[in-house]
């Protein structure tokens, strides 16, 4: 069982106080403030001063979201370092009890090693339908065949698994084997496939049409299989980055790269290495307010069948904080916004903190505020001024101090939680010539781009908000076209963080969890009047959510260690209940690692879930029933369906089963040639 780390609130309240008027050990001595040239000691002068300040809405913030591009190296190198020197500590004292801020999270607590867990896949991907139409079979193939599980229907996903109903590729995860191969299958006698050709890489594939495109770990490669037995690589290119993401549409392909940035030596960016076209530092596009930067996403339209790059755009965000929806208008990135640490100081010192300074010092800090200096600047002059403050007072009177300071910084935290932790958000049209067109910001930082959904024109994104000493909550945004937002449904799962998101139509399905599994319904039909209509607790957590038809959701994720599978009735959405559950004597499935594991045969009424020694077969129309194990020499990874016939995949290998009976009818050891 995943376990949280919770530490003792007043403590971290008592260690931020320190910093906001701790005796900042370490610093340079720094006087009165008369003028900001005269004591901010600031290597890297200040390119976008007119940083305004926070206001004090919970939800709202000033910040403009606005987008720009850089007009010289210089300006994109400058903003690079602006990025790098101002996110340490929330305070930004060096008190020796400092407490280290992550600011996109905004919780001075140590890492939830669950919250930080990422997809394993080599290329990110989203959740929940099935690429193209499986059932409808294709000229001389079978009459239906499964496709992979994606997140929206029209846009296909990289996997290790892809098949055209005729011919089957699977790039195995042979553990003695690191690099592998990629296994062609000839399927067009579902109870006797073969395998008749191997690519030589095992990275994700794409397949459309004749060609097949490989994800490998630091190279794309593209494949003509307009003869399977025959495979021939056409193309291939080099990754001076990593694939943040990529998607298949109308035989286009569409790939997020990212690069970290070197403010030293900036540009050109070079996505696809040598191989590729050179981004300018003048061709990026940045948040025009100052955040966490550091890597450049090139979104790229790439001609499958040769590896030509037909248009691009590239934007600075965070490797750390940047999660990508895609949807069939648009690539959505977010990035961290939350105002810097010397906005959210000031604003604490000058409103709820005002009346334990002495009126000095209050004058002092607003000249501060009014200042045309970076960020760091001020923070110099603040640690500069409390320390002056401070030393006024003798021990005991810096100990009651504080202790009001505690009280203080506490109650501003609660009542403005929602100004720590901000997510930026921008639109990339894809839909004709790739372009920024809109940004936008919500308060907290979502999970991943599970947590977004484009719906009607309105983009919903769920996300976690937390603040120092403060309580969690998980809220719903609803943002129209231009990435304003219309409305929201705040505080879900107090104390909790949200663990999967599910969009059905007018319906979004979340799940938050720290000891028990709140599932929370939520209407959307109105986007400008999100409506939170019932929640479930549960024991355990789900991690990946399905619908099953009108009203029902499969949930999986696990219960004490154990993965589990749930059926949800949302029915009566004020009360929903859980139809069924199955805790199984399992302890991991490829579903936790990628949705794209996940197989559903509503012919057959069943879903299939991979486990560590096989998979496991279950019927949803009445409940959960297991209806068989099918056996692998070692974790079962994938399966399909191929007219009434399921196949199995595990590490390097491939068993077939009768639907129809449920009895094995083929197996197919992949090592042997």
């Amino acid at each position: 069982m995943t376990t949280t780390f919770t530490p003792n609130r007043r403590l971290v309240a008592v260690a931020l106080v320190a910093l906001l008027v701790g005796s900042a050990i370490g610093l340079a001595a720094g006087g009165v403030i008369d003028a900001p040239t005269a004591t901010a000691d600031d290597p890297n002068p200040d390119d976008d001063g007119d940083d305004p300040t926070v206001s004090g809405d919970d939800t709202d913030d000033d910040r403009d979201p606005s987008i720009d591009r850089f007009d010289s190296s210089a300006a994109f190198a400058s903003y690079l370092r602006d990025a790098g020197s101002s996110t340490n500590y929330l305070g930004g004292g060096l008190d020796q009890g400092a407490v280290a801020v992550d600011r996109m999270d905004g919780v001075a607590v140590e890492e939830d090693v669950a919250m930080e867990a990422e997809e394993s896949a080599e290329v990110g991907t989203g959740t929940g339908a099935t690429s193209g139409n499986g059932d409808a079979g294709s000229a001389g193939g079978p009459d239906r065949y499964s496709e992979t599980n994606v997140q929206e229907a029209a846009l296909d996903e990289p996997d290790i698994l892809k098949t055209d109903g005729r011919t089957i590729y699977y790039a195995d995860r042979n553990r003695y084997d690191r690099h592998g191969d990629t296994h062609i299958i000839d399927a067009s006698e579902p109870t006797t496939p073969s395998k008749i050709a191997e690519l030589p890489t095992n990275g994700e594939l794409l397949l459309t049409e004749d060609t097949v495109v490989s994800f490998a770990r630091d190279r794309l490669h593209g494949y003509d299989v307009s003869d399977p037995s025959e495979p021939e690589q056409t193309w291939s290119t080099g990754l001076d980055g990593y694939i943040e993401t990529a998607r298949l549409a109308d035989g286009d392909l569409y790939l997020v790269v990212a690069d970290r940035a070197d403010p030293g030596d900036p540009c050109p960016i070079e996505p696809l290495g040598n191989d590729g076209p050179e981004v300018a530092c003048t061709d990026v596009h940045y948040p025009t307010e100052q955040t966490d930067a550091d890597t450049v996403y090139t979104t790229m339209r790439v001609d499958p069948a040769t590896g030509e790059v037909e248009d691009r755009v590239s934007f600075l965000g965070s490797a750390r904080t940047t999660a990508t929806y895609v949807s069939e208008n648009a690539v959505y990135l977010t990035y961290a916004d939350s105002p810097s640490q010397a906005e959210l100081r000031l604003e604490f010192l000058l409103t709820d903190g005002r009346e334990l300074l002495d009126e000095d010092t209050v004058e002092r800090l607003e000249r501060l505020e009014s200042y045309d200096i970076s960020d760091r600047a001020k923070r110099i002059e603040i640690d500069a001024i409390l320390r002056e403050w401070r030393s006024g007072f003798d021990r005991e009177e810096r100990r009651s101090v504080e202790r009001e300071f505690e009280e203080a910084w506490t109650s501003y935290a609660e009542e403005h939680m929602r100004q720590f932790t901000r997510t930026g958000v921008v639109k990339v049209d894809i839909d004709g010539d790739l372009a920024v067109s809109a940004a936008g910001s919500v308060p907290g930082t979502p999970l991943n781009q599970w947590s977004m959904d484009e719906h009607d024109g309105h983009l919903r994104i769920a996300t976690t908000v937390r603040a120092p000493a403060v309580d969690s909550e998980n809220d719903l945004y609803v943002l129209d076209g231009d990435l304003e937002t219309v409305g929201e449904v705040v505080g879900m799962g107090v104390d909790e963080r949200i663990y999967s998101v599910r969009y059905e139509g007018d319906t979004a399905y979340v799940v938050t969890f720290r000891e028990i599994d709140p599932f929370h319904v939520i209407d959307v039909s109105d986007p400008g009047n999100p409506e939170l209509q019932g929640e479930l607790k549960l024991p355990g957590f789900s991690t990946y959510m399905h619908p099953l038809g009108e009203d029902r959701v499969l949930g999986i994720g696990e219960e004490r260690g154990n993965v589990k599978a749930v059926i949800f009735d949302a029915s009566d959405p004020e009360n929903p209940v859980v139809e069924d559950d199955a805790v199984l004597d399992d302890r991991w499935s490829a579903v936790r690692d990628s949705h794209n594991a996940f197989l559903i045969d509503e012919r057959h009424g069943v879903f299939f879930l991979p486990g560590s020694e096989g998979g496991h077969v279950f019927a949803y129309e009445d409940g959960l029933e297991r209806v068989t194990t099918v056996e692998t020499d070692g974790p079962a990874l994938r399966a399909m369906y191929l007219e009434d016939y399921l196949y199995v995949f595990g590490e390097a290998e491939l068993v077939v089963v009768d639907e129809t009976t449920w009895e094995e009818e083929t197996y197919l050891d992949l090592r042997e040639d």
